[in-house]
């Protein structure tokens, strides 16, 4: 028998059309099998394909699932924002309406709360609670990661120390730069030849200097172990960035309230902000979303 699926396409991480992060989304996913949920986000061929399911625990009220085109991830950010961002539109499970609604939704890192808040203008604003970090000096620091990642050795921040978050096994390099984290060229063959046995999924290369005046720090993602070799903007590596640029000077250890950008460099700028409750060391991200597309596809 033939499944009908509600198949949508958003820009995540904007407020404007073909900006920020691309996500598919496919919002009645219950009758997918997993071979066929990879092959939907093979088909869109964007990042992440998030697909919305019904959950299996009673602490949550919907699930997520992740894929790529080429495998299933624990978490993603910006397909996270798009699939509340489509609910929210569509009016489905209490979201959409005037105000701020609240969801909690099951993921195989667990489950997290996330809240949506309708503005005057009909669009939607979703903040999530980011997984939680333990973030190390990585075995490599200096001129001796350099040489494996494929860089000048003086794009590093000076005294900068390379960070490693071993919860998602993600990578934090502080850039001395703006132009010059701007001008970098990845060798994605040598990064994946040096890195592949550690199976680290993302790697953030950041800075403090932006282009806005109001952000206060300025990222790219690359993720060629995963088959994206740098995405337009990553939102499940914004804890640890914060956590990266605070331990290594480059924002105030107090700051709460920090604007991150991503993207530029490649043509699809996107904008978060991020909010450090120092109390409970709770690290919430917001985003807003712009729809693209929406379809019906018989599988």
């Amino acid at each position: 028998m033939k499944k009908i699926i509600d198949l949508h396409q958003v820009d995540a991480f904007t407020d404007t059309l073909f900006g920020g992060n691309p996500a598919g989304v496919v919002t009645n996913a219950d009758e997918l099998n997993n071979y066929e949920m990879a092959n939907i986000a093979k088909e869109m061929n964007l990042s992440e394909t998030s697909f919305v399911l019904k959950p299996t625990t009673v602490d949550a009220d919907i699930k997520l699932r992740y894929f790529t085109p080429t495998e299933e991830v624990q978490f993603c950010g910006h397909a996270t924002v798009g699939a509340l961002y489509e609910l929210a539109r569509l009016h489905m499970y209490g979201l959409g309406g005037s105000g701020q609604s609240s969801i909690r939704v099951e993921t195989n890192i667990g489950v997290i709360h996330i809240s949506v808040k309708r503005g005057n203008d009909s669009q939607s604003q979703i903040t999530f609670s980011t997984p939680k970090v333990s973030m190390e000096p990585y075995r490599l620091q200096g001129e001796e990661f350099a040489h494996s990642f494929g860089i000048p050795t003086n794009v590093l921040e000076k005294n900068g120390e390379v960070l490693l978050d071993h919860e998602l096994n993600y990578l934090y390099i502080p850039i001395r730069s703006l132009r010059q984290l701007g001008d970098l060229r990845f060798n994605y063959e040598q990064i994946r030849s040096s890195f592949g046995s550690e199976n680290i999924i993302v790697f953030c290369l950041f800075t403090n200097e932006t282009i806005k005046k109001e952000s206060h720090l300025h990222a790219r993602g690359l993720a060629p172990l995963i088959g994206i070799d740098e995405d337009p903007f990553t939102g499940s590596m914004q804890a640890g960035l914060i956590h990266a640029a605070k331990q290594n000077n480059l924002i105030e250890s107090k700051q709460q309230k920090i604007i991150v950008e991503q993207g530029n460099f490649i043509g699809r700028p996107g904008f978060a902000e991020i909010n450090h409750d120092m109390d409970t060391n709770e690290i919430l991200v917001t985003a807003s979303a712009v729809q693209v597309f929406s379809t019906k596809l018989e599988v």
